[in-house]
């Protein structure tokens, strides 16, 4: 299956490169467990250490209205859905320059649940950066990797993970995020060229020099997103980063507070179908319609 992606194990060349590292290993696995395994912020504090990260300012909405009261919004809504969550891991994907990473950390903040950042995990257990990974081992390696971490993490709930742009392509890694809440941030392909502007040389993926214009960012990232679109479709949640926004004044702040709004519509929905299920009774004028004497 085209979901499936690769299935080539790293070269011994790629593995000595990072050290040693072979996917599905006992040493690399627990590697990841340990990490996986960091405690929560403890319940009532990190709000109060962290809550400077989220203040919105004219610079960070560049250019749209300020909101002062909108991180007191976050929380406000965040503490509320927590039990209604019951622990569901909370899982962030789409393309590259998304926000996946920015928007998760607030929403951990809020939530109190454990951030992991699927990339940095494999920059961790690896020790080198995405690039190395990709330029040492080649990407079929990093995809084993990225495909490990996302297995390790599937046991553990009250987790919000910012997965990669392409974790998408794999049906392991769904077969991992399934056990939690997949939420899309679905950023135009403009808007993501404009932020990727400069940074060609740090995402392998687009594989182009410093200078590339913004127009041929914009193009190699629709190529990139018209192989996964119906992958993306996948989720569970759809959050649009265009829909009722300029492109300038999206915040991360912003955009959590609708995925904060989207799951709590998603738990009222899933509410009222199981209240309708509790108030079922059977239509007695049909089977009124059946001829009861048989049964005699």
């Amino acid at each position: 299956s085209a979901l499936a992606g690769p299935r080539l194990e790293g070269s011994p060349g790629a593995r000595a490169a990072l050290g040693g590292c072979r996917v599905g290993s006992v040493s690399t696995a627990r590697r990841i467990g340990r990490l996986a395994l960091a405690s929560p912020p403890a319940r009532g504090s990190a709000l109060t250490r962290r809550r400077p990260d989220m203040r919105v300012g004219a610079e960070e909405l560049r250019g749209g209205p300020v909101d002062t009261s909108l991180p007191d919004r976050v929380l406000q809504l965040a503490q509320s859905l927590e039990p209604r969550l019951k622990g569901s891991a909370v899982y962030l994907v789409g393309m590259m320059g998304s926000g996946k990473t920015n928007v998760g950390r607030i929403l951990h903040n809020s939530l109190k649940y454990t951030f992991f950042d699927t990339d940095e995990l494999v920059e961790t257990v690896t020790g080198k950066s995405v690039t190395e990974v990709f330029d040492e081992a080649g990407e079929p390696f990093f995809r084993q990797m990225e495909e490990e971490v996302l297995q390790q993490l599937k046991p553990y709930t009250r987790i919000l993970v910012a997965t990669g742009g392409g974790v998408v392509t794999s049906l392991k890694n769904w077969d991992a995020m399934r056990n939690g809440l997949v939420v899309w941030l679905d950023a135009p392909t403009s808007l993501l060229a404009e932020r990727l502007q400069g940074q060609t040389t740090e995402r392998p993926l687009l594989d182009m020099p410093a200078d590339a214009t913004e127009q041929q960012l914009k193009d190699k990232l629709d190529a990139i997103f018209a192989e996964r679109r119906t992958m993306y479709q996948r989720a569970d949640i759809r959050i649009s980063l265009e829909d009722g926004y300029e492109a300038g004044a999206v915040s991360p702040v912003k955009v959590a507070f609708k995925v904060l709004k989207e799951i709590e519509a998603m738990i009222d929905a899933k509410d009222a179908r199981d209240e309708e299920r509790k108030n079922f009774t059977i239509n007695q004028d049909n089977i009124n319609k059946f001829d009861m004497d048989q049964l005699k």
